[in-house]
């Protein structure tokens, strides 16, 4: 009798649950690999969008000056001098200090420092106009282009952090440069005035420099990154996230370390040599809380010599527009009192 053999193949179909496991494995790296993709993309962009804005903070266009001393009826001298260690060739001009007699003078030198995206002779704070009023009241004026700036080499803005460098290589082109004017000898006294950035500058340069003997600081900030975070934003349209990446991307490029641009953190150096703060009390660039700021960090040192200055009125960097000979009336009275009377004045 013949047999059926009860052999059969094994079934190769998968069972529900298990095709289920594997088409929701597959589904879970198919989402991981797209995630992993976003994000990539995502990161890309932003350092990229960072590192845009970091080339257009720190890289703008140089301003040319718009008239010399000359204009002003002074006598002056061009003058070119290294920045201190990176050796940045500055370029500027000395103004010798007019006496009441018509005489010439380099005893007491004022170093004018400029604010951000301008010059020397900024227009826009009358700083030209000024720095001929000093001199006419007797005291002579170096005046200079920082890094970046007017006639000077391109270089990145750092908002004060290499900037100091540049004033500092002003002091010792005081001290030790070739004379612009042979016949009056060098300084018997080094005194500075800043505005904006150049008043935060000159607070930093003078913390770690006692040739500068008095500071004239109008409407410096205390801090920088508050005013970044509110304007790097703003100028380049783009929302808040990316301001911090700029800023590292700029430290990254460029060397150039905004969180360290906090003059509050310097100012108290400076006693007991006397510093003059003035702000403007309508200004809306930097609010006039920064004064207060940086004039109660001053005042915590001993021997603190403070005077602080509020102008009514006045917007950002317009203080001597605002006031004109009342302001140059005052700062001259700060600096004589800070510097003594010139020998040669009678």
């Amino acid at each position: 009798m013949s047999s059926r053999s009860s052999f059969e193949a094994p079934s190769t179909s998968t069972s529900p649950s298990l095709a289920g496991k594997n088409n929701a494995g597959r589904g879970a790296r198919l989402l991981v690999t797209i995630l992993l993709i976003i994000s990539a993309i995502l990161i890309t962009a932003y350092v990229a969008i960072s590192l845009y804005i970091s080339t257009q903070l720190v890289y703008v266009p140089q301003k040319p000056l718009y008239a010399t001393p000359a204009s002003l009826g002074l006598k002056f001298q061009y003058v070119t001098f290294p920045s201190r260690d990176d050796h940045i060739q500055l370029r500027g001009w000395f103004i010798p200090g007019v006496l009441p007699n018509g005489n010439l003078t380099a005893q007491r030198t004022i170093i004018m420092v400029h604010g951000t995206r301008t010059n020397r002779a900024d227009k826009d704070a009358g700083l030209l106009n000024l720095s001929g009023a000093i001199a006419k009241n007797g005291f002579a004026v170096l005046a200079f282009d920082m890094r970046g700036s007017g006639e000077s080499p391109p270089a990145p803005l750092s908002l004060g952090y290499f900037e100091q460098r540049d004033v500092l290589g002003a002091v010792d082109f005081l001290r030790s440069g070739p004379l612009p004017y042979p016949e009056l000898g060098r300084p018997r006294a080094i005194a500075g005035w800043g505005v904006s950035m150049g008043a935060a500058t000159l607070i930093m340069a003078a913390a770690q420099e006692p040739a500068i003997r008095a500071v004239v600081s109008d409407c410096a900030y205390a801090d920088i990154i508050p005013i970044l975070e509110r304007e790097v934003p703003r100028g380049g349209h783009l929302p808040a996230l990316f301001t911090h990446g700029a800023l590292l991307a700029t430290w990254a490029l460029y060397g150039v370390n905004f969180y360290a641009d906090r003059p509050v953190d310097f100012v108290a150096q400076i006693a007991p040599r006397p510093i003059l703060f003035i702000h403007g009390a309508a200004d809306k660039y930097i609010p006039p809380s920064n004064m207060d700021i940086l004039a109660t960090a001053a005042r915590s040192a001993p021997k603190a010599n403070v005077q602080t200055w509020s102008v009514p009125g006045a917007d950002h960097a317009q203080s001597f527009n605002t006031q004109g000979k009342v302001y140059v009336d005052r700062i001259i009275a700060f600096y004589t009192a800070a510097l003594g009377p010139d020998s040669g004045a009678a």
